[in-house]
């Protein structure tokens, strides 16, 4: 799947910028988008290909995208703390859109999403026994040789 190329790159790059004295300031965004980025196409890879995926599930993982930017967009683009900085929910700015933005909130909708996507974005019996038989196949194939 090219998502899961295209972002494991972008942070493979942010990382490899961290090296480099004068490291770009679009370090950090390139790592942001390789997230995103990588997290959604790993979301979609058990899915089938081939057919066009559930509305439901576009829209989840469009959302996801959109909760992933922007949550560690926002953390990135907040000013520094200081010691009178106001808490959300107990913690400081930056960690609550972490932790509760970019952690739980997805918590909330992700299961929802394959809940209703599940039955046409899954394998079929017989698409499985057709896997299974194939790998099996290749199995005794390999015990031959």
């Amino acid at each position: 799947m090219p998502g899961i190329l295209l972002g494991a790159l972008a942070i493979a790059l942010a990382y490899a910028a961290a090296f480099f004295p004068r490291a770009s300031p679009a370090a950090p965004w390139l790592m942001v988008a390789g997230i995103a980025l990588l997290v959604c196409s790993l979301c979609l890879l058990g899915t089938r290909r081939g057919r066009p995926r559930p509305l439901a599930l576009r829209v989840g993982v469009i959302l996801l995208a959109l909760v992933l930017l922007g949550g560690f967009g926002a953390a990135l683009v907040l000013p520094p703390e200081i010691a009178a900085s106001p808490f959300l929910l107990g913690l400081p700015r930056r960690a609550a859109l972490l932790v509760y933005g970019v952690g739980i909130l997805p918590a909330l909708f992700l299961p929802v999403v394959y809940a209703l996507s599940f039955d046409a974005a899954v394998l079929t019996e017989a698409e499985l026994s057709t896997l299974r038989s194939r790998l099996s196949a290749l199995a005794s194939e390999r015990t031959d040789e």
